[in-house]
């Protein structure tokens, strides 16, 4: 066929423009299916969750229980800024399943009555413990820290100068030398019985077998409309995720420096958040595949199309979209905090990870698949640096 002047022109092109404008308007605007998507999250993730969590309550094998040894252990492992004292025989009955991710301090024969036990994952233990030898030119132990720590009297004391305070655990009924009476000292009392991080890991993964299916099927329309259009712009899948990751690390440096602010203002020490620590738990031990099934799949794909796809298709201001989705997606990561203090401080990068996935949908032409890749990376990298790294 030719035009005016001549020229050939293919069959398709005559239809350039429909196609053009249909594209731009290929986004469904019946906003029934984002209303039911988010009944049906409150309904699974409450009264669902709920009944779960009662049967599951029922089974003995679900449950585990520490003694206070146990406990005073486990409340070191998930914190950063905490150790203990304990004698070398108690610590030796639990050694096996705790030297992974204790340290034990060596104090060259310095202080033999008990083992100093911090964190592995504390950053500043080496400087605060060991100091250089100027003869030897190797790390010994600086046995003014005995002193530091154990004097009554002796003042404040921090892991470092950007004031990450120490958090001493010890048990009511355990042998215990004195204390600083100036440091944070928490004391645990007898045994505790609670949900098993298998147990935990199951009852997390029946709740998002029960969302995955039907958050997927109520908003199929909406997720094929997407798919179809990244397959149309495959070659810029791989620049908007690794754009879209760029940002989630910003994203976190961002967090970590607002956490530590706050924690100043509420003197609060920041910490893993609840959620946090039981998705490290589990992936320590049998409930390791469910946890990453959650964590890295299922999870990621309920939560972008939740705070994503459903509530920014209900919400034509971006602005107010993007904030109402940030606020919800931090506080339900954080309902298990002790109080609105540390959901603030331990909650940052919740609130701050919600706006970056937030920001990449919008920056994706709300396609729900970039945002969701980028958070399913995000957590992949996250399991796999606890499960090999840490």
């Amino acid at each position: 066929m030719m035009n005016d002047n001549k020229e050939i022109i293919k069959f398709e092109d005559l239809f350039k423009e429909e196609i053009k404008e249909r594209k731009m308007n290929k986004k469904p605007t019946d906003k029934k299916n984002y209303g039911y998507a988010i009944v049906f999250y409150l309904l699974i993730m409450y009264v669902f969750a709920s009944l779960v969590f009662v049967i599951a309550s029922d089974i003995d094998d679900l449950h585990v229980t520490y003694n206070e040894d146990e406990r005073i252990l486990e409340s070191v492992l998930s914190s950063e800024h905490a150790l203990t004292f304990m004698k070398p025989e108690t610590y030796a009955l639990y050694e096996n399943d705790y030297q992974r991710y204790l340290k034990v301090i060596d104090t060259q024969g310095v202080y033999d009555d008990y083992l100093i036990l911090v964190n592995k994952l504390n950053p500043y233990y080496e400087s605060f413990f060991y100091i250089l030898d100027d003869v030897s030119e190797v790390l010994v132990f600086n046995s003014a820290r005995i002193t530091e720590l154990t004097d009554p009297q002796y003042g404040e004391l921090y892991w470092d100068e950007d004031d990450s305070a120490i958090v001493i655990y010890k048990g009511a009924s355990q042998d215990f030398p004195s204390i600083n009476s100036s440091l944070l000292v928490r004391t645990l009392e007898g045994p505790v019985t609670e949900f098993s991080s298998f147990g935990m890991a199951l009852v997390n993964i029946i709740i998002y077998l029960a969302l995955f299916p039907g958050v997927l099927y109520i908003l199929r329309k909406e997720v094929k409309i997407d798919l179809d259009e990244l397959k149309e712009k495959k070659n810029t899948i791989f620049p908007a995720v690794a754009i879209g990751y760029a940002l989630v690390i910003v994203g976190n440096v961002i967090a970590s420096f607002i956490s530590k602010e706050l924690s100043n203002v509420f003197g609060i020490l920041p910490s893993e958040s609840v959620n946090q620590q039981i998705i490290v738990q589990a992936l320590r031990s049998d409930g390791v595949l469910l946890i990453f099934l959650s964590a890295v799949i299922l999870g990621p794909v309920v939560e972008e199309l939740i705070f994503r796809k459903a509530i920014f298709g209900l919400i034509k201001n971006n602005g107010v979209a993007l904030a109402l989705s940030s606020f919800i997606f931090g506080a339900i990561h954080l309902v298990g905090e002790a109080s609105i203090g540390e959901a603030l401080v331990n909650g940052v990068a919740y609130f701050m990870m919600g706006i970056v996935f937030g920001y990449i949908y919008l920056r994706n032409n709300r396609n729900i698949w970039i945002p969701t890749i980028v958070h399913i990376l995000s957590n992949l990298i996250s399991v796999l640096a606890i499960l090999f790294l840490l």
